[in-house]
């Protein structure tokens, strides 16, 4: 089982949520190759104000998620790129202000 952990700046309705959940196990799929039963999506939303950067309010949004250790580069950043197009596409919420973690998932908790 893989865990998704979205870190949201705002309110994401229910509707958003369940095609962000589609749309992970959908790319998890193409480039891991779990069956989507494999995937799961937490969603933490965060009072906008809240984050800052450089001393400013942000509106970024992050999606934490991992990958089997040794997994190629390459398709760690293809995995990363397609989910946060995905999530801007699907949440409205600025390419830029999307930030994507595809971390090493160990054997022992895979």
């Amino acid at each position: 089982m893989v865990t998704y952990k979205c870190l949201v700046n705002g309110n994401l309705p229910e509707p958003v949520r369940a095609r962000v959940r589609a749309g992970l196990a959908r790319i998890h799929r193409e480039f891991i190759g779990a069956g989507s039963a494999s995937v799961a999506v937490e969603f933490t939303e965060i009072d906008p104000g809240l984050w800052f950067t450089a001393g400013e309010p942000s509106r970024a949004s992050m999606v934490l998620g991992s990958v089997p250790a040794g997994t190629p580069q390459s398709t760690r950043i293809a995995l990363m790129e397609a989910v946060c197009r995905m999530f801007s596409d699907l949440t409205g919420a600025s390419y830029d202000d999307v930030m994507v973690v595809a971390a090493d998932r160990s054997a022992t908790t895979a």
